[in-house]
Formats: structure tokens, C-alpha cells, sequence
């Protein structure tokens, strides 16, 4: 009988696969011939079938792996990213397992579920007043839904990653999986040199347009976005997983040299912004490991001052996009490069000055996210870095979707103040929760505990004072904070005092046996 079935069974699979290879074949075909969103939806929904049964088993670990990868759902309408289908998808199989298996609990966690909550709300009201959510994508008639849809991913996000506790045995591979989920978009810079149909990856993940612009003939200015972006993740793990202190060691030479080496890569992409941010992430951790007590502080400095003396004199001859980095510091480089980094400037500087006199009209009800028709035909105006400069800074297309690269502003204009008090509320809490689980973690989990800390302060820095933007600030913060949760099994509380201890057991057991009577005097 148990043959029998297993033949049964052994049909049944073929079948399936052989039906599932017929309309697969079909539809490349058509794919080839007229690539239009039904026939690609096809391929997505075969390819979903095909990928159910490890998706529904192995949910988790497929999420934490997608939470910053640079890879899209050709697909599906709006062009969505990775991250946002898994959480939804691991969210609803969290929520299923716990319907079907008490035991299977989402950890409690109120100090960040419910200022994600408020948040949700918040957010909620806010577009219910001024005009709705609505999502162009679809054939809505008003846009801005996927900025509402972030804020309420975040709270999907966290759920989801608090529903499972990461077993000890596999924690090395989850650490490794978070942080380095955005390193595909390295691909984005590989195929873009690469002829068809290598250049068909950027269905999946987008390749750097300034690479391809150069492979085809154009003069421009190449910056390496994806190599700088798997760089830094890089260096992210080797911190968690050594710390600086362990990098700097000179029994493990290769350590040292692969981290100087992914220091370098990161340049290469010419954001002064992602510079800044892991130079702030390297000034916490030398901080928080103290190697200033040590002789470490005057080697740094001294390689420092040796490496500054050799590399800034030459500067003007380095590639383009590194000194795009340096931008920021007075040192001689290419004129093109200098008025590229200074119009970005410009335009910053130009936007916020036109803007900030305007929160104080949105303190009370914001803008929301809320696009109509005429936002979308404005937006083609004039858009950044010196386009469109005769245009009103205020009728610009980044300006339009409040995209002002600046944290505190994409706050206020489209929430007001309760936007501002969400932000404080979740920022605070986050630094609370990270610095428990730092504090009073597991030894093991002392180098990966603080990283996800200094991440968090990095991330709360850059979003007030570098670069920031609310909805998408959101979804880092909750994270950071879910990835800690499910790593250390909830937050973290200081262990109790030995006299507290001991005081404990002195106080009476009241479900000892009592004696049934006194004894006489």
C-alpha cells in the first residue's frame, strides 16, 4: 500500500511539472515575442507554484535574506521589491502556523509595537484628510500609496521577524544573510558591462544606468553604485562578526587587508553620504570598544596622517568617483567632478530653503503622501542637481513627492508634528531595545549586539543631520530592531542583584506543608 502511494504520488509530481513546462515553454515564447506585463505576470505566477513549497518552509530564512536586497518583482504590478512580497508572505504564514499551533507565539514586545501602531494610525488619518491613498501603478487616479505602504510594512516587517526565535545553531548563517542581503546589487554593475542578454537581469535587479550609458558610447561619469553598496555590507559583517579590535590584528593579516581593501571599494561609488555614514559607524565602535586606552589610537593616527600626506596631493588624478567622495573635503580634484558634487549641493541647500518656511502650515494636519494628476505632469519640470533651475524649487519632481533628502523635512511636510513625535517615540525605543539586547545579551552575541546598536545610532544621525528620508527610515529602524528580537530571543533585562537573591530566598514559601498544629510551649 505505501508503494502504491509513493507511485501515486511520484505521477501526480511529474504531471504537474510536465504541464508546468508546457505553459512555461508557451509563454517564454510569447515572452520573446511581446513582453508585456501579462505574459511576464504568467511567468512569475509559474515560477511562484514551482518555488510554494520551499517558500512555505523556509519563509524565514528567505525573508531575513531579502530585507535589503536591490531585487524587484518584474511581474507584478508596480514593480515591488523582494523585501516588501516576503514579509507579507512570511507575515501571513507566521499568522497561519499560530492559528493551527498555539506553541508557535509571536514575542511580546510592546515598546516597539505600539509606537509601530501609532504610527499605522497616524499615517492612516492622515491620508484619510487629505485625499486618500491612492496607487498611480494601478490606474489609480491619485499616487503616493507606496510611500503609505512602507509605513504599514514596517509594522508587517516587525511582526513578522519577532515570530520566530533564530536557533543558536544557525545564528552565524542569519547574521550573514541579514547583512549581507544588499550585496546583488553588485550584479546591477557586472552585466551592465556585459552585452544582451545579460542586460535582461535588470528585470530583477536594476543595473547601474551610468555603467551601460558608457558601454554604449556616452561620455559620463561612471560611479559604482552596487560595488560600493556590497562593500559596505561587507565590512558591516566583518565588524559584527570580529569587531575592530579583531580586524586589527595582526596574527590575521587577511582580515586586515580585505577590510582596507572594501574601505577603498566603498569610495568608488562617490556618495559623500555613505562615507560619512561608515566613518560615524567606525567612530562609535572605536568608541564602544575603547581602543583609545590602547596603542591602537596611535597607529590609526599615524596611518592616517601617512596615508592623507600620499593619496591627497594626487587627488585630481584618482578615478572620478572616488573623488566624488572626497568632494566634501578641501582638497584639489577634477572641475567636472567638483561642480557635479557642488550642484547636488545647490540644489539641496536651494529646496530646503524654500521649503522650511512651509512646515509651519503642516504642523497640525501634513501633506500626506497624496499625489493627483497635476503633481504627476509638474514632476517632469525640473528635478535635480541644476535641472530645471529656473523652475520654482518648490514645483520641482523631487520636491513634488517630497523627496527632499533631508530627514526631518520628510517628516513634518507629510505628517506634522505626529509624524515628529512617531519618529522620536520609535527612534527611542529602538536605541532602548538595542541596548539592552548590548548590555545584557549573551556573551556570544556581545560583537553582533553592538553592531546592530552602532547601526541604529548611525542610522538616527544620518537621518537628522545627512540624508534621510521618513518612510523608508521607517522600515531600517524596524529592521534593526525585529533582527535583535528574534537573535536574542526578545529584549534583554539586567539580571537580578545577589541580595536580591537572597532575599528572595528568604521570604516564606506559602506552598510548603504547614504543620498541623503548634507545638506546646
Amino acid at each position: 500500500m505505501t508503494n502504491n502511494a509513493s507511485a501515486i504520488r511520484m505521477l501526480v509530481t511529474y504531471a504537474v511539472c510536465i504541464l508546468l513546462a508546457a505553459v512555461m515553454g508557451r509563454v517564454m515564447v510569447d515572452v520573446g515575442n511581446n513582453p508585456d506585463y501579462s505574459n511576464l505576470f504568467m511567468v512569475g505566477l509559474v515560477l511562484l507554484v514551482l518555488a510554494f513549497p520551499i517558500i512555505v518552509k523556509w519563509h524565514y530564512p528567505l525573508m531575513v535574506a531579502s530585507l535589503s536586497a536591490p531585487i524587484f518583482c518584474f511581474f507584478l504590478k508596480g514593480y515591488p521589491p523582494l523585501w516588501q512580497v516576503m514579509v507579507i508572505l512570511s507575515f501571513f504564514i507566521a499568522v497561519v502556523n499560530r492559528a493551527t499551533n498555539p506553541q508557535e507565539r509571536f514575542m511580546s514586545v510592546p515598546a516597539y509595537f505600539w509606537p509601530l501602531v501609532y504610527t499605522v494610525v497616524m499615517a492612516g488619518v492622515t491620508a484619510y484628510l487629505t485625499g486618500g491613498i491612492g496607487l498611480h501603478t494601478l490606474g489609480g487616479e491619485t499616487g503616493g500609496g507606496k510611500k503609505y505602504l512602507s509605513v504599514v510594512l514596517a509594522l508587517v516587517m516587525f511582526l513578522a521577524l519577532t515570530s520566530y526565535r533564530i536557533p543558536v545553531k544557525y545564528r552565524s548563517w542569519y547574521i550573514a544573510a541579514f547583512f549581507l542581503s544588499a550585496s546583488p546589487a553588485l550584479i546591477g554593475d557586472i552585466c551592465a558591462l556585459l552585452p544582451s542578454p545579460f542586460t535582461y537581469v535588470n528585470l530583477v535587479i536594476p543595473l547601474n544606468e551610468m555603467i551601460y550609458a558608457q558601454s554604449q558610447g556616452a561620455e559620463v561619469s561612471v560611479r559604482f553604485a552596487g560595488l560600493a553598496m556590497a562593500a559596505q555590507v561587507s565590512i558591516f559583517l566583518m565588524l559584527a562578526k570580529w569587531g575592530l579590535q579583531g580586524i586589527y590584528q595582526w596574527r590575521h593579516p587577511f582580515r586586515l587587508v580585505t577590510f582596507h581593501i572594501m574601505l577603498v571599494a566603498t569610495t568608488l561609488g562617490g556618495f559623500r553620504s555613505m562615507l560619512a555614514f561608515l566613518g560615524l559607524v567606525l567612530f562609535c565602535l572605536f568608541i564602544m570598544e575603547r581602543l583609545y586606552r590602547t596603542a591602537m589610537l596611535a597607529w590609526i593616527l599615524t596611518a592616517v596622517i601617512v596615508v592623507s600626506a600620499i593619496v591627497l596631493p594626487f587627488a585630481e588624478h584618482m578615478p572620478k568617483s572616488l573623488q566624488r567622495s572626497m568632494a566634501f573635503l578641501p582638497v584639489k580634484i577634477d572641475p567636472d567632478v567638483r561642480m557635479d558634487a557642488d550642484g547636488s549641493k545647490e540644489w539641496r541647500e536651494r529646496i530646503w530653503s524654500a521649503i522650511w518656511p512651509q512646515v509651519p502650515g503642516y504642523l497640525l494636519l501634513g501633506k500626506g503622501y497624496a499625489l493627483r494628476a497635476e503633481d504627476f505632469e509638474l514632476m517632469g519640470s525640473g528635478s535635480f542637481a541644476g535641472v530645471g533651475v529656473n523652475v520654482d524649487a518648490t514645483q520641482e519632481g523631487l520636491a513634488i513627492s517630497m523627496d527632499y533628502h533631508n530627514g526631518p523635512l520628510s517628516t513634518l511636510m507629510p505628517f506634522g508634528i505626529w509624524g515628529a513625535i512617531s519618529y522620536i517615540w520609535l527612534a527611542a525605543a529602538g536605541l532602548f531595545i538595542l541596548y539592552r539586547n548590548y548590555r545584557y545579551g549573551e556573551p556570544a552575541l556581545l560583537l553582533v549586539n553592538r553592531m546592530l546598536l552602532v547601526l541604529m545610532i548611525g542610522s538616527v544621525f544620518s537621518f537628522l543631520f545627512i540624508f534621510g528620508a521618513y518612510c523608508d527610515d521607517l522600515g531600517k529602524m524596524a529592521r534593526l530592531v525585529g533582527f535583535s528580537v528574534a537573535l536574542n530571543w526578545g529584549v534583554k533585562a539586567p539580571p537580578i542583584k545577589k541580595y536580591y537573591q537572597a532575599a528572595i530566598r528568604r521570604l516564606p514559601n506559602r506552598h510548603a506543608p504547614q504543620p498541623l498544629h503548634q507545638p506546646a510551649a
